[in-house]
C-alpha cells in the first residue's frame, strides 16, 4: 500500500478538500519525522516546513496545536500566555488520542478533537509551507494564508 493511501492521509486530504482547497500532497523516501528531514527530502528551506506540536492545556487538559515555522522552537509561556492558561508538553498518547495521529505525522487539522490552535507569524513571510499529511512520509504544499486560513488559527509570535 502507498503511503498516500493510508487512512490517516486520506483523512486529511478530505479535511482539506471539504474547504475548497486541492493541494498537492507529496510521498517522500525519506521519514519526514523532523523540519530538518522534510526539507531535505522536498529541496526546500527549513522555514518553510510546519511543524504541528500538540500541547496540553495544564488546567483544562485540552489540546493545543501551535503551527510552528521549521527552524522556531516555541516558547511555551508565550503561547500560555495567549491561551490564558499554563501549557505542557503532550505526551504521545495524548497526542494519538486528541489528534488521531502519531507525532511525525500530525497535520494541521482533521483531529479528533479541535485543538485551540496558534499559527507562527514567521509562516507567513513564505510563499508555500509544507506540513504533515498524516503520515510520516507524506507532505503537503499550501500557501501560508490559505494554511491559516482553513485551520482557523490564531497568527502569533511563538518564538520565545
Amino acid at each position: 500500500m502507498a503511503y498516500g493511501d493510508r487512512e490517516s492521509v486520506r483523512r486529511v486530504r478530505a479535511a482539506v478538500e471539504e474547504r475548497g482547497l486541492f493541494p498537492e500532497f507529496v510521498e517522500l523516501d525519506q521519514t519526514a519525522r523532523s523540519a530538518a528531514d522534510a526539507a531535505a527530502a522536498l529541496g526546500c528551506r527549513v522555514e518553510q516546513i510546519v511543524k504541528s506540536l500538540v500541547f496540553k492545556g495544564a488546567d483544562t487538559g485540552g489540546p493545543v496545536l501551535v503551527l510552528a515555522s521549521g527552524p522556531n522552537r516555541v516558547g511555551e509561556r508565550r503561547i500560555s500566555d495567549h491561551l490564558g492558561e499554563p501549557v505542557e508538553k503532550a505526551d504521545a498518547a495524548f497526542v494519538r488520542e486528541k489528534t488521531g495521529f502519531a507525532i511525525g505525522g500530525v497535520p494541521p487539522l482533521a483531529h479528533a478533537e479541535t485543538p485551540v490552535a496558534f499559527f507562527d507569524e514567521d509562516l507567513l513571510e513564505q510563499d508555500e509551507v509544507w506540513a504533515a499529511a498524516g503520515h510520516t512520509h507524506v507532505v503537503f504544499g499550501l500557501d501560508p494564508d490559505d494554511l491559516q486560513n482553513i485551520t482557523g488559527a490564531r497568527v502569533v509570535r511563538v518564538k520565545p
